[in-house]
């Protein structure tokens, strides 16, 4: 079961991955994402994997929505989870950082499985 915390976590470590990952989606700023980034996203379809600083960019700049996201702790990694606007959760993205880059992002896009842990409430 995924340990997942709020925002009570607020050292650097927790929220620098988040927020760089924003930037490289936003920005085009690659530099935060290691050559080699793995994306894996978990969904009611099943598993897809994203490979390489680019790809990755794009895929979460094309799959970035309006939703209200917030920075969390997920078993001990750096994330972020957001909701929809009745406060549904719609995914949890769990971080891993090695030598200051983003080498892999855990996403978890289903809605059962999201319903059936501990999460946070709407900020």
């Amino acid at each position: 079961m995924r340990q997942v915390r709020g925002r009570k976590n607020t050292s650097s470590y927790a929220t620098s991955a988040p927020l760089s990952f924003r930037r490289a989606e936003s920005d085009g700023d690659l530099t935060v994402l290691h050559p080699e980034v793995k994306f894996t996203v978990h969904c009611p379809n099943g598993r897809f994997v994203t490979l390489g600083a680019t790809e990755v960019a794009t895929r979460a700049r094309v799959a970035g929505s309006a939703a209200r996201g917030h920075t969390v702790t997920v078993n001990g990694r750096p994330g972020v989870i957001s909701w929809s606007e009745d406060g549904t959760p719609l995914s949890l993205l769990a971080f891993t950082v090695a030598d200051g880059r983003i080498t892999g992002i855990t996403a978890l896009i289903d809605p059962a499985r999201l319903a059936l842990m501990d999460l946070p409430h709407p900020v």
